[in-house]
């Protein structure tokens, strides 16, 4: 639940002069504006902390302290943001398919909004090539801000998944069901994305966000500018390169962290066998 002053923060870092209302509108407003404005990281399970999920620390974190998360805290509060706007909103736990078709774990969390008779997936926490806009769950292509995403059916698992058109043809990202989901399956599933060894978190930083309309993808060293008219990469160079690049995109780690951070890049863990 956001406070009266966190709520006036939150709508502030967005570049919002209130919440949006509980329309179709704007919705779409109000994810485009936080996918713009909060960057997506990884740094706490990079560094072997599993975040916490308490609604004040996480306000104190992102709001406050001008960091990110990843996406069980953007979205969870991004669910703070829809319930004060007055939007009719789920969680929803999903399976991330991006590198993997086969299914796996529920490790990622999502909103399902409804608005009269429709049913939106709303995100803000997916660091990968998520939509921009929210998508109707529904058959047949979409265009969000972003690019063309469609709704495709597992009727093996009962989900829904949410596929996007690239230059290869059509790619899974994740697929969800309606299920309630209770704090206590959120909180599981956070502890397994920051520790478990199967999980891609704690072995990569990865950090995600725009610069205006560029937009910036870290996954360890490697840099990703996207624009609309082309893609550059490079490898980042050194604490300083990563606090430039981080800056960038909203992120304000400060100089302990991102030391320890260049240390972790330098000196990497083994994943687990």
């Amino acid at each position: 639940m956001l406070t009266d002053t966190d709520s006036a923060r939150y709508c502030a870092r967005l570049g919002l002069e209130t919440l949006p209302p509980a329309t179709p509108e704007g919705l779409a407003q109000l994810q485009s504006a936080q996918l713009g404005a909060l960057p997506f990281e990884g740094i706490e399970p990079f560094l072997g902390i599993t975040p916490s999920l308490d609604p004040a620390d996480i306000a104190d974190k992102i709001l406050h302290r001008g960091r990110g998360g990843y996406c069980y805290e953007l979205n969870t509060l991004f669910g703070a943001a829809l319930a004060r706007a007055g939007f009719d909103a789920r969680r929803a736990l999903a399976r991330v398919l991006q590198r993997d078709p086969d299914p796996g774990a529920r490790s990622h969390l999502a909103w399902i909004v409804r608005i009269g008779g429709s049913r939106w997936l709303a995100d803000t926490g997916f660091g990968g090539p998520g939509a921009r806009t929210p998508i109707e769950i529904r058959p047949g292509e979409q265009t969000a801000a972003n690019g063309t995403y469609r709704m495709t059916r597992n009727e093996t698992l009962g989900e829904d998944v949410l596929e996007r058109l690239t230059p290869d043809g059509w790619q899974k990202l994740y697929s969800f069901d309606g299920a309630s989901v209770t704090d206590a399956e959120v909180e599981a599933a956070n502890y397994v994305a920051a520790t478990w060894r199967n999980s891609v978190f704690p072995w990569n930083l990865m950090a995600a966000g725009f610069d205006g309309a560029t937009r910036i993808g870290v996954f360890n060293r490697s840099l990703t500018e996207e624009t609309p008219d082309a893609v550059t990469r490079r490898d980042i160079t050194d604490t300083a390169d990563l606090g430039q690049v981080l800056g960038r995109i909203g992120l304000n780690a400060g100089p302990t962290v991102l030391e320890q951070v260049w240390q972790r890049l330098e000196h990497p863990a083994p994943v687990p066998a």
